[in-house]
């Protein structure tokens, strides 16, 4: 074999795994701005190393060690800065680092198998093996991770799920280290049996991980759910409070009034009934029995313009439903309609209840954009959360929330069955 041919294949080699390693990095758009010759100056020092640390210490346990850590480095200072890719990082280092090793393995037992015992034709195979066996590997690892890519979870302890990639690099080390031995006694396919399975262990480690993280949003996401249902209870709580404190005040001046009235007695009383009709304002409108359920409509429909809101409740019963779910289920279909028609003089709202042999229903209907996205809330760190409330609430009584959204309408029904 010419020394030309071999430096040639030794690049081609050089570049593959420096191009594995650049592709996995790319399954995810890059999280930190950096220019590009401060990243092409990053890789060549990479290459370098992966060329220099086999040759001085010819340990195979040093180069993976040090090869994985500068290559988490340079993720984690120019691509991704998070714990979760710190984890990819070292799992991936893992995994790339073992599909040489079952590339290695392949070409001697392709070379045994079919007598490439020409070193030409050995060296050949060994970089296609290896070549097959990285891009494989980090083909997949790519897929992990665009499927079950997660957000950085700062809760959750990464200590325990490094140390999977960390013991397993350490056991393909010892497989190798025991070659002759181990391979003897178990074989060629009982090396590349292990080998793979690590790899398969790693691989639901990450899946494992995206679990963990995904429950964790998820009680972060039911946390804030209750805040706000307790938040908004609250606040109508002390909505009648206050209007109990207010009635009781309008009252009495009514009161006075009925009686400077009747001790003037003037022909023309229209300043009195100007008087009393502002006094009306001030108190509540009757939309439903259900004293909860009648503060919010209260509170939501003076919000729109006069003429706007037309609601008929149809002598509906929904005493079976606790405060706090009434205010969860109407406060939130109630602002995401509103939130519809902000800012629009043509806007109109319809709420209407009704009794249909054991069902009750409530239906809300208004004009909607096909720009306007109904159930999510507009606010930072809420979006969707109002609908997924509305949704567990009613399914907690057995009932039913349809969503339908046609010709320009968006309309929202609750059904819900008898007791």
């Amino acid at each position: 074999m010419s020394a030309a041919t071999y430096y040639l294949f030794y690049v081609i080699e050089l570049l593959s795994y420096v191009g594995s390693y650049i592709w996995f990095l790319y399954a995810m758009p890059r999280e930190i701005e950096s220019r590009g010759w401060i990243r092409f100056s990053i890789w060549g020092i990479f290459a370098v190393l992966c060329t220099v640390i086999p040759s001085l210490w010819y340990n195979d346990g040093i180069t993976m060690t040090v090869i994985t850590m500068f290559y988490i480095v340079i993720c984690w200072l120019f691509y991704h800065r998070s714990r979760t890719w710190l984890l990819y990082s070292l799992i991936y280092g893992m995994a790339n680092y073992g599909a040489q090793v079952i590339g290695i393995y392949l070409t001697v037992y392709v070379s045994q198998k079919f007598g490439f015992y020409q070193q030409m034709l050995s060296y050949y195979t060994l970089v296609l093996a290896k070549m097959i066996c990285m891009f494989s590997v980090t083909y997949l690892m790519r897929l992990v991770v665009q499927k079950r890519m997660v957000k950085d979870q700062k809760e959750l302890h990464i200590r325990g799920m490094i140390l999977v990639p960390l013991f397993s690099m350490i056991l393909v080390y010892l497989y190798c280290v025991s070659g002759e031995k181990f391979f003897l006694e178990y074989g060629f396919w009982g090396i590349i049996l292990c080998v793979i399975l690590l790899l398969i262990i790693n691989i639901y480690c990450l899946y494992i991980w995206y679990d963990l993280a995904e429950n964790r949003e998820l009680k972060h996401r039911v946390e804030l759910m209750k805040q706000q249902n307790e938040l908004t209870h609250q606040y109508y709580e002390d909505m009648e409070k206050n209007y109990n404190r207010s009635r009781r005040i309008i009252h009495d001046i009514r009161n006075h009034l009925n009686m400077l009235e009747q001790s003037v007695k003037l022909d023309n009383s229209e300043y009195f009934e100007d008087v009393h009709g502002m006094l009306n304002s001030l108190g509540l409108k009757f939309y439903s029995d259900n004293r909860m359920l009648n503060m919010i409509l209260n509170d939501k429909l003076k919000k729109l313009e006069p003429g706007q809101a037309e609601c008929n409740m149809g002598g509906i019963n929904i005493d079976f439903l606790t405060d706090m779910d009434v205010t969860t289920i109407f406060a939130n279909l109630l602002d995401n309609a509103i939130e519809a028609g902000e800012n629009k003089k043509d806007f109109w709202l319809k709420i209407r209840g009704e009794q249909i042999q054991d069902f009750t229903v409530v239906k809300i209907w208004n004009p909607c954009s096909e720009s306007y996205a109904p159930g999510y809330s507009k606010k930072p760190g809420h979006e969707g959360i109002g609908l997924e409330n509305v949704r567990r609430a009613v399914e907690k009584y057995h009932g039913a929330l349809n969503i339908e959204t046609k010709d320009g309408k968006f309309s929202v029904t609750t059904v819900f069955p008898g007791e």
